[in-house]
C-alpha cells in the first residue's frame, strides 16, 4: 500500500504538466512523414464527446471549460491543505470540483481554491487504513473477489464481487470485511456483478495496433523519449510481459523490441504497464494518438484522473470513444494476477484496446492513462454495465524516467 502514497505525491507533482516538443505523425509509422498541415482539429473529439455522453455542442463546450477550471481547483486545493482530502470529484451537475473535507477550517481553503466543500466524517487517512486491512485479508485474491478501493463520493469503501466465481471462501471474506467496516464505522459497499474484469488483449486487426511477437495484438499508449536517446512507447504491461520479444507495427514490419532486458514490464500490484523500445530505420515516435476515424489527437502533456471527469479512449479494436471516470486508486483482481491503482470509466472498449490511450480536454488534450481492461459489455456487445479500466500514466513516466512526446494543439 506504500504504492498508494507515493502515487498521490507522483500526481499532486504532474497535474497539467508539459513536457517535451512533438515529432513527426503517428506514435509509430512505417514511413517518416512531416507534421501535417493543417494540423489536427478537436472537431472529431468534440463529435465522440456529443455522440457518447449525449451532450450538445454547447454542451460539451460548457462542460470542458468546467473540467478545466476543476483542475486548476485541484492544484490550488493540494497546496492549501496539509494532508489530503478524503476525497475530490468534478460535479457535472454543478460544473464545480467537490473536496470531502473533515473541519471548518478545510472547508473554508477549499472554497477559497475555488472548489465547493463537503464535510465528512472519516478522513483519506482511515479510509486508506481500512484499505490496507482489505489488501491484507485479500492476499493474493479471493475467488468471487474482483477488487476493491476508496469510494470517494460516498466517503466509504467499495468491494466489487462476481457472482460467477462466489466460494465460501467469498462469503468469509466478505463477512469479515463487514467486521472491518463495523468496528472502524466505515461504510463499505458491496457491488456484486456476474462478470470479473479481464484484461484485454486479442486478435482483431486495426486502428493503431502493435503486435508483441507471440503475446497477441495490443494497442499503442503514447509515444515517450528516454536517457542515451531512447524512443518507444507506453503500452499495457500484460502485453509486454516475455523479455526482449521482436514488437511490429500495424503494417507488420518490426519496429523495435518489447520488454527489453526483462526490466520494463509490470503486471502485478504495482500496475499495468510496459514499455517498447522503437529502434528500426523508417521509424519514428510523435505526440498523436488516433482520435475519431483515425484523425489525430496532438498530446500535449499529462494530467491526473479525477472523478467525473470527461475522458476519451483510443484502441486498435474498438477505436476512439468517450465517457466519464467513476473511480480512482482502485485495486482489481482479474484472476491472474492483482493490480492497485487503477482507474474505472464508462467509456466502452474492447478485447485488443489493451495499452491503449486515454486523454483529455479537445482544445489541449492531456494524456491520463494506458486502457488496462473492462467487463462483459464491450462496444459491440452491450451486455451489463460498461466499465472499462486504465492504468495512471504517471507511474511509467516516473519510474523509467521518461518523457512524453508532447506537441502543440
Amino acid at each position: 500500500m506504500e504504492r498508494r502514497f507515493r502515487k498521490a505525491a507522483l500526481w499532486g507533482a504532474t497535474v497539467a504538466a508539459v513536457m517535451a516538443a512533438a515529432g513527426p505523425l503517428g506514435p509509430a509509422h512505417a514511413v517518416p512523414r512531416p507534421d501535417p498541415s493543417p494540423p489536427p482539429s478537436p472537431r472529431a473529439m468534440l463529435d465522440a464527446m456529443r455522440r457518447d455522453l449525449g451532450l450538445t455542442a454547447q454542451q460539451v463546450r460548457t462542460r470542458l471549460a468546467q473540467e478545466s477550471e476543476a483542475h486548476r481547483a485541484v492544484a490550488t486545493v493540494r497546496r492549501a491543505l496539509s494532508a489530503p482530502p478524503a476525497g475530490m470529484w468534478f460535479d457535472k451537475t454543478t460544473g464545480k470540483l467537490v473536496v470531502a473535507v473533515n473541519g471548518a477550517a478545510d472547508a473554508q481553503r477549499v472554497r477559497a481554491a475555488g472548489a465547493v466543500p463537503k464535510t465528512v466524517p472519516h478522513s483519506r487517512a482511515t479510509l486508506t487504513a481500512l484499505v490496507q486491512q482489505i489488501d491484507r485479508k485479500a492476499g493474493k485474491g479471493v475467488p468471487g473477489v474482483a477488487g476493491w478501493g476508496v469510494d470517494e463520493r460516498a466517503n466509504g469503501v467499495v468491494v466489487r464481487l462476481d457472482h460467477t466465481g462466489r466460494t465460501a471462501r467469498t462469503d468469509a471474506f466478505e463477512e469479515a470485511v463487514r467486521g472491518l467496516g463495523a468496528r472502524t464505522k466505515v461504510p463499505v459497499t458491496f457491488e456484486r456483478g456476474d462478470r470479473r474484469p479481464r484484461q484485454q488483449g486479442g486478435s482483431v486487426v486495426g486502428g493503431e495496433r502493435w503486435m508483441p511477437g507471440s503475446e497477441g495484438i495490443c494497442s499503442i499508449g503514447f509515444s515517450v523519449t528516454g536517457p542515451d536517446g531512447f524512443q518507444g512507447f507506453l503500452t499495457a504491461g500484460h502485453c509486454t510481459l516475455s523479455a526482449d520479444q521482436p514488437a511490429y507495427g500495424k503494417d507488420g514490419t518490426r519496429m523495435g523490441i518489447s520488454n527489453e532486458g526483462g526490466h520494463r514490464s509490470v503486471n502485478d500490484r504495482e500496475g499495468d504497464f510496459g514499455l517498447v523500445g522503437v529502434d528500426q530505420p523508417g521509424w519514428t515516435v510523435s505526440s498523436y494518438v488516433a482520435g475519431q476515424g483515425g484523425t489525430p489527437v496532438t498530446v500535449t502533456g499529462s494530467q491526473e484522473g479525477l472523478v467525473g471527469m470527461s475522458i476519451c479512449r483510443s484502441g486498435q479494436s474498438s477505436g476512439w470513444h468517450c465517457g466519464e471516470i467513476t473511480r480512482v486508486d482502485q485495486t482489481v483482481d482479474y484472476g491472474n494476477t492483482v493490480i492497485d491503482g487503477l482507474s474505472f470509466t464508462n467509456a466502452c472498449s474492447a478485447p485488443g484496446d489493451s495499452g491503449g490511450s486515454y486523454v483529455t480536454q479537445p482544445n489541449a488534450p492531456m494524456a491520463i492513462g494506458m486502457h488496462s481492461g473492462g467487463g462483459a459489455a464491450t462496444c459491440g456487445n452491450f451486455g451489463g454495465a460498461t466499465v472499462t479500466i486504465f492504468q495512471p500514466v504517471g507511474e511509467p513516466l516516473a519510474k523509467w524516467n521518461l518523457r512524453l512526446k508532447t506537441g502543440s494543439p
